[in-house]
């Protein structure tokens, strides 16, 4: 019996956004602010995230990326305004949000949900919110620190950055968080006019 892998389709960040969004963690982090930190080597955007599936249905996953990026041009993305899920006053999760370059985003996850449906995979229920998650909140302790530090940086700008490509990604899970390992990666090409 073969083993089953935990696979989602992402777009990465380039280092400099990396770098711009892990200085922001750092300085929530001065504020105050208590949370499971995203790894800056592991931001990425999360178009769909598959779940545990077996191999043939992870290059199904690879076919379905290929078509996806088929015919969609690059676009300029920038990084503003944090949030957290449910909310700001019981934050579990702390994200940022994509300012410029959201619909473009989204158009693209709708082109990949469209062509993981092709290749048999069920539509996703949830509509695509474009975000980044920055950290996970898994106590209370401390939420008053991290609520005024949200707020006090809920404006800010972080960057901007050109998408360019998807990643099929497997997940491994560890005591020390997940490990990821890049199983096929795929440029944005437009169509020729």
């Amino acid at each position: 019996m073969s083993h089953l892998q935990r696979v989602f389709v992402a777009v990465p960040l380039d280092d400099s956004l990396r770098a711009a969004v892990a200085d922001l963690q750092r300085q929530l982090e001065d504020a105050g602010a208590v949370a499971r930190w995203t790894r800056p080597e592991q931001l990425h955007f999360t178009l769909r995230f598959l779940g545990e599936i077996p191999p043939a249905q992870v290059a199904r996953v690879k076919v379905a990326a290929r078509e996806a990026a088929t015919g969609a041009a690059p676009f300029p993305i920038s990084l503003r305004g944090l949030g957290a899920f449910p909310s700001f006053q019981r934050p579990q999760v702390v994200w940022i949000g994509v300012a410029d370059g959201r619909e473009p985003l989204q158009a693209l996850a709708g082109r990949l949900g469209q062509t993981l449906a092709r290749q048999r995979f069920p539509m996703e229920p949830k509509p695509f919110r474009a975000h980044l998650t920055l950290a996970r909140v898994r106590s209370t302790r401390n939420w008053g620190e991290l609520v005024r530090a949200l707020g006090s940086f809920k404006e800010i700008e972080v960057g901007t950055q050109q998408i360019d490509r998807l990643v099929v990604i497997e997940s491994h899970l560890s005591p020390k968080g997940s490990l990821y390992t890049p199983l096929e990666e795929v440029a944005l090409t437009p169509h020729e006019k």
